[in-house]
């Protein structure tokens, strides 16, 4: 069997802890103290597949998925420059055929596909690019309504900065059809002073994959999200 590892670049993260001290305890008022149990790590759901054969670990700037119940590594995909993976979910498909990795950290987080071929996990094509191409699309269509456009932001001095760009695999209808959440905010601001922001301009957005038996998928339907939905969306997150 082949081994599966992702090799994550982690971003570098602070973190604050606050200790509190307990109140002091005269020599009469000290509890007997007893050997702490041992605390037992449970995985989380979404790491296991729907038939239960494959699991998902992470370890530092290490991910890989492997035969469930054993370190046994299914694909090595050393070479990926995944990012955030201590943090990634897995979307499987209801037939445990294939698997999307929801990854990232900070204003970019993005998705890989997988699929199982024969005794074999193999990468399918991200849905990324072409996501980002009509959310590009929108946004062009937002600046154009107020007469501007990239090339006319530039010259004023002004550029579209990133917000955020996620594009992830949402949930699967079925074994052959997922549903993937893009959503893309910028906001104009100066070069010469990028903490001055003027209008923001975004779009969020639901596409519909369909896959046929080689992984090849096409986007068969795509549906610009309202606000109501967009917070709607986030609350159940």
């Amino acid at each position: 069997m082949l081994v599966l590892v992702v090799v994550c670049a982690i971003a570098r993260v602070s973190s604050n802890a606050q200790v509190s001290s307990s109140p002091a305890q005269t020599p009469s008022s000290v509890p007997e103290i007893t050997a702490a149990p041992e605390a037992t790590v449970q995985p989380r759901p979404t790491w296991f597949s729907p038939d239960k054969k494959w699991e998902y670990r992470s370890s530092g700037d290490n991910a890989k998925i492997v035969k469930a119940g054993t370190d046994q590594v299914v694909l090595d995909f050393s070479d990926e420059s995944y990012f955030g993976c201590d943090e990634a979910t897995l979307s499987w498909a209801p037939d445990s055929k294939r698997f999307a990795l929801n990854y990232g950290r900070g204003r970019n987080h993005l998705t890989a596909l997988y699929q199982l071929a024969g005794d074999q996990w193999k990468a399918l094509k991200s849905p990324e690019d072409e996501a980002l191409q009509r959310a590009d699309d929108i946004i062009a269509g937002q600046l154009k309504s107020q007469g501007l456009s990239e090339k006319k932001l530039e010259n004023q001095g002004k550029y579209l900065r990133l917000i955020w760009w996620t594009v992830k695999v949402d949930r699967w209808l079925d074994s052959n059809t997922a549903i993937v959440y893009a959503s893309l905010q910028q906001v104009a601001a100066r070069r010469d002073a990028p903490g001055e922001m003027d209008d923001g301009y975004g779009t969020d957005l639901l596409f519909t994959l369909r896959f046929d038996d080689a992984g090849k998928w096409k986007i068969v339907k795509t549906h610009r999200m309202s606000e109501k939905e967009v917070e709607r969306k986030a609350k159940e997150e």
